[in-house]
Formats: C-alpha cells, structure tokens, sequence
C-alpha cells in the first residue's frame, strides 16, 4: 500500500499557488511532505489522493472525524436535511434537541449556544465570562491552543515555556495583536496558579484551558491539578472554561471532565460534534450562561444552521447509543497502536514515545523520559519527527509532521497491523547514530 507518485498534488499546488497563498486555506497543511496531499475521497478509516495512493487516515480532517470519514448515519440525516432546506435564518426542533443531547451527555453543561468553529465558540465563552463576572483578564497556559483568533493565539504550542514567576511574558507570533488583558501561566502547577490568582484574581473573569494538554503534548494533568484548579476559581470568583474543542466526544461521551471528574462553568466544543461538518458549542452552567439572556449578545448568520445540526445531532446519537462498545474499541486500538510504536522503537533503538489520551495518539522524538510538563515536549526534536512522517505517507499512512494522531471508531484491527509495518518501516529508514 505504498504511495508511489504525488505528481498531481504537486500540480494541484503549483496551481493553487497562483491564486491562493501557500496554495493552502490553511496553513498548516502546507507543510506536509513529501507534498501537500490533495484528496479526492475518503471512506470508513481510509483517504484517497489525487494521484490514486490510498492511506491509513490518522488526521482525521484535524479531528473531527471520530466516526470516520462518510459515517452512513450522520451522511443520511444530512441528505435528508438537504432536501428540507439548509438555512432558514430562523430556529427549528433539531437544535432544541442537540441542546438537550449535550445537556445530557456533557457534565458542566445546562444551557447551550450554538457557533461554526471552536475559534469563535472560545470567543463566546470568554465574553460570557466577562459579563457574568464583570471582569476583564483572562488566564491561559503555555503550550495551549485556543484557536486562531487574538489575543488567544499567543503562547500556543511551540512557544518558549518560561522561566520565574508566572504569569509569563506575551509571546506574538506572525503579526498577532496581544495585549494585557491576557496572563499565561505554567500549566499543570498548582503553585503557579495560585500565585498568579493571589495576586490578579480580583481581575481574573476567566482561566481557560485544555484540561488534557493535547496540543502541549498530549499530557494528562497531575492526580489533584484540576481540582485544585477548580477551587481555587472559586476562591477567587473567576470562572473555570474547559476547551473540549479535541477532547469533547472522544476522551469519553461526556469529554474529559468526565473522564477526569472535574466539571468547569464554561465549556468549548467543535470538532468531534459534527463529524465534519462545521459546528461549535458552548456550554455552562444554568447561572453563568444566563447572562446570554439579557446581558451579551451571541450572533452569527451560521449558528445553528440545519445541515450541521442534523449532522451533529446524528453524530453524537451514535456516540451516545453505543458508548459501552464504541469506546472501549477506541481505548483498545489506540493502546494496541501505543505498545506497538514503542515495541518498535525499542527495537530499532529509536528515541520515540507515543503518548495516549483517549482515542488520541502525540509522538514524541527525543524527549525526557517520563514526559510530564510542557518544557519536556519541546526539548523533543521536531526534524526526525517530520522525516517519520514522511516515510509513513510513502508507506500508505497520513499522518501529521507534528505526532498527533486521531484514532477513529471506523478504524480496524488490519489497519492497525498496517500502520505498524509502515512505523517499522519507517523507523529502520531514519534510525541510526545520526538520527537519535
């Protein structure tokens, strides 16, 4: 199943590249080698490119596909949906009934509002904050990613972890505008957090952050980090946002506060929700989205619009109905994936780690072992990592330069024995004395 040519997605590029920069609507698939794939199907745990090279999916269209690609149940409410009609510019029952499915499913959530992207539902959340608390500052985390849009894009993964007291300098990549509304913290240490909060809680409306650190590495948070989290937002009246952008549906049905018992006020959702469709949610308590009634206004011509309802609302009754066969299938094939990967790289004598959170795989080349914090992900290297990736898209597998792999319910015990020959393969191309 090896991928022999790529010429039509480097035609496909050239010819992007004269009317789109980067050739890409997104930057980072530019970056993919040994080209930036373009595709022209995909099915259960497989996509198919340009050039006909069928690959193991692990990106997952960057998450959201935890159903795999053309889930038959969410294909057909949407195909019946389109013959309805596909934006009223008004309500109708499905999003009454999403409403009430997450409300059911996700443990912090009693009310909810509906937006397109995770970027704009983190938005929401953060202005919900400030009105219910009439405060302005927000607290976010190295290393965590809370979309696109400023001041939330600064400190993300890949910037610097720093050094003294918290909170920490501003880091603005590219051009993004930042400013002092915004304090970035350690995550994961409990003393940091309230050192900051002793002395800007009184400004604090809201600490947000993964509360499993998928893009600072996949790291779970230390036994009692949460909850100390959550007293002390409570000590200091701000509000605890949970970002289950990634981890919403697939660490569990109820996302990783049910995995970890620990409920936030405020909770982001997108990705898994709709299963390719674009759509995000924010969820909270009864009191604190209240506000929402008489205080912020929530707008957006796509909130709630029926094609992605519908899709979200088939998704998450299939999540729902078959929690207790679906999720343990996920745990196991992503386990079996893990001990496989380290088996490997035991062999060959590789520096590689894979890390597990749920149905959620991050690779780490050269890293401390055991890998806790953020600092110890970017002591890993990244140029092996992308030399892996590349040779596992030669050898019929997508998967992403960064090591974050997406494991799907439509993925199968053969996919797994392949994906495993493509990482033994790999790993005896880049081993050796210069690659470690």
């Amino acid at each position: 199943m090896n991928a022999e040519s790529f010429t039509g997605s480097e035609s496909y590029l050239r010819r992007a590249h004269q009317v789109i920069p980067r050739g890409v609507n997104s930057s980072r698939r530019s970056v993919l080698r040994p080209a930036p794939l373009a595709f022209s199907g995909a099915r259960g745990s497989r996509i198919t490119d340009i050039d006909g090279n069928e690959y193991v999916d692990y990106v997952a269209g960057y998450g959201p596909m935890l159903l795999g690609h053309q889930p038959p149940e969410v294909v057909e409410a949407v195909r019946t949906q389109l013959a309805a009609g596909v934006l009223y510019g008004g309500q109708h029952e499905a999003e009454a009934e999403l409403a009430e499915r997450i409300v059911r499913m996700v443990p912090g959530a009693e009310r909810v509002l509906l937006n397109v992207t995770g970027s704009e539902a983190v938005q929401a959340a953060l202005r919900i904050a400030r009105a219910a608390t009439g405060r302005r500052k927000t607290v976010k985390f190295e290393g965590h990613y809370h979309g696109w849009i400023d001041p939330m894009t600064a400190n993300g993964p890949g910037s610097p972890a720093g050094t003294g007291p918290a909170p920490r300098p501003m880091i603005a990549a590219d051009h993004d505008v930042v400013g002092p509304e915004i304090l970035v913290c350690p995550w994961n240490d409990s003393e940091a957090l309230a050192g900051l909060l002793a002395r800007h809680g009184a400004d604090v409306a809201a600490v947000i952050m993964e509360p499993v650190a998928v893009n600072g590495g996949n790291l779970w948070a230390d036994d009692g980090y949460l909850a100390t989290a959550r007293r002390l937002c409570e000590r200091h009246g701000c509000l605890l946002v949970f970002d289950e952008v990634v981890t919403g549906f697939r660490l569990a049905p109820g996302g990783a506060q049910q995995r970890t018992g620990v409920t936030p006020d405020l909770t982001v959702l997108a990705k898994a929700l709709g299963s390719g469709f674009p759509i995000s949610a924010v969820a909270g308590r009864a009191e604190v989205m209240r506000v929402a009634e008489h205080t912020v206004g929530h707008a957006g011509t796509y909130n709630g619009n029926a094609v992605s309802v519908v899709a979200a609302n088939a998704t998450l009754d299939v999540l729902e109905t078959g929690q207790d066969s679906l999720y343990p299938r996920l745990d196991r094939l992503t386990g079996e994936l893990a001990d496989g990967i380290a088996r490997l790289a035991a062999r060959h004598g590789a520096p590689l780690q894979a890390l597990r959170a749920g149905a959620l795989l991050r690779l780490h080349w050269g890293a401390p072992e055991p890998l806790r914090t953020y600092a110890d992900t970017l002591a890993g290297r990244t140029a092996p990592l992308r030399d892996f990736s590349e040779h596992m898209v030669r050898n019929g597998v997508h998967a992403r330069e960064t090591g974050l792999w997406y494991v799907s319910t439509a993925h199968t015990d053969d996919d797994v024995d392949r994906t495993l020959a493509a990482v033994d393969r790999a790993l005896a191309a880049i081993s050796g004395p210069s690659a470690g």
